[in-house]
């Protein structure tokens, strides 16, 4: 995981550009219908040896995808978290993990660079620790929704379209 995805977002067109790249300025694709194939950020973090891969292949075109932190991704969490049924200690250490997150606000919580290769998009994600904490609580008052419970819209709380717990 890139520790600063500010500066990464701004530093990421310059640097495909400067490897003779075009760079797309789209969506996220995780939520794309075909197949997916994540590069693996736990043992491989460096984005440059994504882009390497991308050379070596012959692509041209990369789509990057920024997401920033909305306080509306902490307000639907916390509408989830008040249809749980998980008990009050428990909700209420949530509701604490939820309120620490709000001064991330505005900043960017997660950088996709992918590209298409015979069939397939081929993509690096890397999140940040905000992120995983938000992906970790709502985790965590799945456990305690009641079955059935269809509160996600088809957008999720993430909105565009992508919602991802990964």
């Amino acid at each position: 995981m890139h520790p600063d995805l500010d500066t990464l977002k701004n530093e990421l067109p310059p640097y495909l550009e400067s490897r003779g790249m075009i760079v797309f300025h789209g969506e996220s694709r995780l939520s794309d219908q075909g197949d997916v194939v994540m590069w693996d950020v736990e043992r491989r973090p460096d984005f440059r040896e994504f882009i390497e891969c991308t050379q070596r292949l012959g692509v041209k075109l990369v789509v990057l995808h920024a997401r920033e932190f909305e306080q509306q991704s902490i307000d639907d969490v916390m509408e989830e978290l008040a249809d749980s049924e998980m008990p009050q200690p428990e909700r209420r250490e949530m509701e604490r993990r939820l309120k620490k997150l709000a001064p991330y606000t505005g900043f960017t919580s997660q950088i996709e660079i992918s590209f298409d290769y015979e069939d397939k998009v081929y993509m690096y994600e890397a999140r940040s620790e905000f992120m995983n904490e938000l992906l970790s609580i709502m985790s965590d008052i799945d456990l305690w929704l009641p079955p059935g419970d269809e509160s996600e819209e088809d957008d999720g709380p993430m909105g565009g379209g992508f919602f991802s717990r990964n």
